[in-house]
Order: C-alpha cells, then structure tokens, then sequence
C-alpha cells in the first residue's frame, strides 16, 4: 500500500443543509430515506473536494454520524442507551449481526471510483471507549462475568467488520482513540489512583484488547489509531493534557497497528522526544495543522517540525539515517474537523479547504508527493 503523505484524520465539517436534514430527521420531519439522500449527495460532493485538492486519504467525512464513535456500539445487540452510571449499558452478550460500515464504504468506493479505491479509509471508534468512560457499570453482570469475557466479544465484533471491509476492498481502517492520552495526563493518571486503578496495568489491558481486534486482520489492510486528545469542548480546550512520553515504548512497540496519528499542534503535547523509541516497521502521521483556530499555519514552520520530528526518530533507541527517518512520517491535522456533528463555529468550510491544501502543498515539497 503505498505511503499517504497528506492525511487528514477523518471527520469533516458537515454542510448546514445535511445538519438540518438530520436535525429534521431526529424531529420526526423527514424519513431515514430523505436523510440518506442528502448524505449521499454530500458525500459525492465532499469526496470530490478531497480529490480536486490532491489528498491521498479520503473519506466519507463521516458525514453519516453524529459523533465520531457512532456505528459500532449503537448497532450491536446486548446494549441499551443510558446516560451516565450507576446503569449498566449492556444488558446482554454483545453481537454483530450486520455490517456495521460496509453499505458506507460501498457508496464511498462507489462515488470516489475504482482508480481511488486505495486512498479510501473507514474510521472507527476504540474498543476501550465504553469500558473507560462507565467502569464496573459498563455491563450487567448477568452479561459478562469478567472484563476479558467482555473484551473477547468487543474484539470479535471489531474483527468480523475488518473481515467484511476488507472483503468490499477496504484497505485501511482507523482506531479513533480518546482514552490513550489520558494516560498522559497527570491529573487523570491521579484520579485513577484515587479510584483505586493502577495506570499502567489499565494501560496494558487496553493495548492488549486493541491488539486482540486487529490481530488477524488480513494481509494489506493498513491498521492506524490516531491519539485524540479532545476536540469537542466549546472552547475548543482538549480534554487531555501531556506529552506522549509516559506511554511513548509501549506505544510504539506493544501496540499492533501500522500508522499512529499523534497530535502535535500545541506546545502542551511535549516535544517530539517519544519518537525515539519508534520502530523501523511503524508510521507515524504528524498532526501539526489544527482545525481548531481558523488562522492557516505557516508551511516553512511545518517544514522545520517535520524535520525535527525525523532528526529524532533518526538518532532514536533503533539509529537510521534522516532519509529513512523522514521516510517513517507524514503531515495531517491533528485531528478531525467535525468529531462531533456542527464542529467548530469558528472553522469554516473555507478554512477546512485551505488547511487541507496546505497539507497536500507541504507534503508535497517535504517528500515529492502527497
């Protein structure tokens, strides 16, 4: 598969006659069918914008969602919809009984076209999204009598849809990943020792439960997971703060996904340091360009932080050479435009294009190609 050099995470800013459309649907104004027409023609209408402005990753925006996790929990049995704890969410053994994303990427193959099946790619929510955020009150206990009963049928849901989106031509999925920043972060890492939870042993729980969703996955399809640190806040603050160096070894090296999408748009994030435990057989994308403040980044600044990042990873624990160090890397946002439905007031349609062109322009004069 070959390398995407101008990635962009995946959620894009929805046009105001699809929110309406689906604000008329929630309100009983329209059909599903008269929502999935208006999705449909926004979608052929996004992807075209992807393709005019040179990306080599596209997706659908996930213009069918209103959060960014929407597909997989709200479409498998055993569950009920509840607001917080004490309820338990799954009332009985979780299954997938039908393609969760695959009528999605069929119109998406369908509308991006055969010569651009490659540059396709389905996000997807973290198995651990759930478990993290409701804890002990996750499951009923007359559903699961253990979390490893749990996960085993989490992960069975996610491989059966990597199976299935493979079998359409999909080639490269997304993790989208909330819950892994939070071992960054200091004040989280604390709570979690208040409530009685050692960081690092829930730390390799989730590693070990992602690994169990894409161990099998077939040969070629790209696995990545992209790290969000929050992107949903009114005022666009991140809901994690700290550098990636707590979890950076395990990461890097524990962790069996192909691409990683680091956010790097703040100073908060730390420095590019982790890098050096990269190994030789990973990716990671920079998310340097922030689709939370409308200003449009400098691209000789994007330029000078991508070679840092490779002059890092080049004198890391595993040296190699700055060219296959730069090799290892890539140029995105840093996160989506649109994790949840309206996405920021202050990012227009207009900015949204210009920083994505601005990736595909520096990726281009970085390494040749986007």
């Amino acid at each position: 598969m070959p390398i995407s050099r101008a990635e962009h995470v995946g959620s894009l800013k929805r046009p105001a006659a699809l929110l309406q459309k689906r604000s008329d649907f929630q309100n009983g104004q329209c059909t599903a069918e008269e929502l999935k027409v208006c999705e449909d023609e926004c979608i052929a209408e996004v992807v075209r914008m992807q393709l005019e402005l040179g990306l080599t990753t596209v997706t659908d925006g996930e213009y069918r969602r209103t959060y960014f996790y929407d597909g997989i929990y709200d479409c498998v049995t055993g569950t009920r919809v509840v607001k917080d704890p004490p309820e338990h969410m799954f009332q009985g053994k979780m299954q997938r009984t039908k393609p969760l994303y695959g009528e999605a990427f069929d119109f998406l193959k369908k509308v991006a076209g055969p010569e651009n099946v490659g540059k396709l790619k389905v996000t997807m929510g973290s198995p651990e999204w759930y478990h993290f955020r409701h804890g002990k009150y996750t499951y009923e206990p007359s559903a699961y009598s253990t979390d490893d009963e749990y996960f085993a049928d989490l992960a069975k849901v996610y491989r059966e849809e990597i199976q299935d989106l493979y079998s359409r031509g999909c080639r490269r999925i997304q993790i989208d990943d909330p819950i892994l920043t939070c071992f960054c972060d200091e004040k989280l890492r604390n709570v979690m020792v208040q409530e009685g939870v050692d960081p690092e042993a829930l730390l390799d729980t989730y590693i070990r439960v992602i690994n169990g969703c894409v161990w099998d996955r077939p040969a070629g399809m790209v696995v990545g997971i992209h790290l969000c640190r929050g992107n949903v806040k009114p005022n666009r603050e991140p809901f994690t703060w700290g550098p990636y160096d707590r979890i950076a070894k395990k990461l890097f090296n524990e962790l069996n996904v192909d691409y990683y999408y680091l956010e790097y748009d703040t100073e908060r994030a730390g420095t590019f340091g982790p890098l050096r435990y990269l190994p030789r057989n990973k990716h990671v994308v920079l998310g340097l360009v922030s689709t939370k403040t409308p200003e449009v980044e400098d691209p000789e600044t994007l330029r000078g932080r991508i070679m840092q990042a490779a002059e890092v990873i080049a004198r890391g624990e595993i040296t190699r050479s700055l060219e296959d160090a730069l090799d290892q890397l890539s140029l995105s946002p840093q996160c989506g435009f649109a994790s949840h439905a309206p996405g920021f007031e202050i990012i227009t349609h207009e900015v949204m294009a210009e920083k994505l062109k601005l990736v595909v322009d520096v990726a281009r004069t970085v390494w040749g190609k986007p």
